[in-house]
């Protein structure tokens, strides 16, 4: 009989609780389906991505994800962080509850170190970016909901 014991996950396939996560949330008057649009609609990562390219900080991305982005420190520094972004459409009574999750998990102590150590100039860079994403779902949802053929469009 094989137990749980006798069962070896690869590292890169095993779930492990993120180093830093943050929610933020949004109430959106538009029927969650409007919401949900929304989200397909937009480009998480670009618009990020393209930012950080602005202001010089392009060497520390290694590469973007469809749901974040994988970050190092410094060349040849150990480790790596993984930042990936979850959006959430809740249906309630008259509108929407959208969130959005940000996790950051890192990939050895030193970069575990490193992040600890830049969040508080990293996450409010985050938060930033998080509510951004959020305005541009109300927006878009409640554009869909006031005119569906321009929305479509």
């Amino acid at each position: 009989m094989m137990t749980a014991n006798d069962i070896s996950i690869p590292a890169e396939f095993r779930q492990t609780d993120p180093d830093v996560s943050e929610c933020y949330s949004r109430t959106v008057e538009a029927p969650a389906y409007a919401a949900k649009d929304a989200v397909e609609r937009l480009e998480l990562v670009r618009p990020l991505v393209q930012a950080l390219i602005a202001v010089g900080v392009q060497d520390h991305i290694v590469t973007p994800r469809p749901n974040g982005i994988v970050w190092r420190f410094g060349r040849g520094e150990p480790g790596e962080v993984q930042i990936d972004w979850t959006i959430t459409v809740a249906e309630t009574e008259d509108a929407s509850a959208v969130s959005i999750c940000l996790r950051a998990t890192a990939t050895a102590a030193a970069s575990r170190e490193r992040l600890f150590e830049a969040w508080p100039v990293i996450g409010p860079v985050a938060e930033l970016h998080a509510q951004r994403v959020l305005h541009r779902i109300e927006a878009l949802a409640e554009e869909e909901v006031e005119d569906p053929f321009r929305a479509a469009a």
